[in-house]
């Protein structure tokens, strides 16, 4: 992490070094995060067009056009000399991320930095313990599921363009979650992991309540699901075409 710091970001390795910065910001820089939120800032915009793609060039040339583009993105990112090739190569990842989710539900994993601190071993064996829980619950639910239910949810005459626009706003959120991290683990410190447990909760009885259960159910059937749910259904319309 240091060499790479050194190279590209050094102001931020300075900062992290200087003995007055607080542990919390020691990584608090936007252009930083700039480096890794791009991707979901350009798979974003690729999710938007990329039901247009498919359609014109098929699925399997959809996914060989996200491969050269990821493979791209990846190239010019391993010979990457200054911050602006770094965040090029993030982006044509970003974009060929956006093409390929159209056909392949994928999940995306973003870096991330963290600082040095000195903590007991109790505490280092609990912290190690959340982290385990924690991936696992997400290894099994929020990770693969949220781009596989857009997958199933939508019925056959919209799941094309309903695919596209759960991916962009997933890219979206992402892009802003990334973006907006460091800062407010600068200022909210411990706070900022309450915020996004709380919005997790949020998420969680979301489901609970307003997400219809798909096992089961042929993806040509889910026009009667929505018909058939307690609040959903009043936005769906029973008409049937004689």
């Amino acid at each position: 992490m240091e060499p790479f710091l050194k190279k590209f970001f050094p102001s931020v390795l300075r900062q992290a070094g200087a003995a007055e910065t607080n542990i919390y910001c020691q990584y608090d820089s936007q252009l930083l995060t700039a480096f890794t939120s791009s991707l979901y800032i350009a798979g974003l915009v690729a999710s938007l067009v990329a039901s247009r793609v498919t359609a014109a060039l098929g699925r399997k040339n959809t996914m060989v056009l996200g491969g050269l583009t990821f493979f791209a993105g990846g190239a010019i990112n391993g010979g990457a000399v200054n911050v602006a090739m770094l965040i090029l190569g993030r982006i044509l990842l970003g974009l060929g991320v956006g093409f390929t989710n159209q056909v392949a539900a994928v999940l995306v994993a973003g870096t991330g930095a963290s600082g040095t601190e000195h903590i007991s071993k109790e505490l280092a064996v609990a912290v190690l313990i959340l982290l385990c829980t924690y991936g696992a619950g997400f290894g099994w639910s929020w990770g693969p599921l949220s781009w596989l239910i857009p997958s199933e949810i939508f019925p056959i005459k919209i799941r094309t363009t309903g695919q596209g626009i759960s991916q962009a706003v997933n890219f979206a959120t992402t892009f802003a979650l990334s973006q907006s991290f460091l800062a407010m683990l600068c200022h909210l410190k411990y706070g900022a992991f309450l915020f996004y447990a709380g919005w997790i909760a949020t998420m969680t009885l979301f489901v609970m309540l307003f997400l219809p259960e798909t096992k089961g159910i042929p993806l040509d059937s889910m026009q009667g699901i929505w018909e058939q749910h307690w609040y959903w259904r009043r936005f769906v319309s029973t008409t049937v075409s004689a």
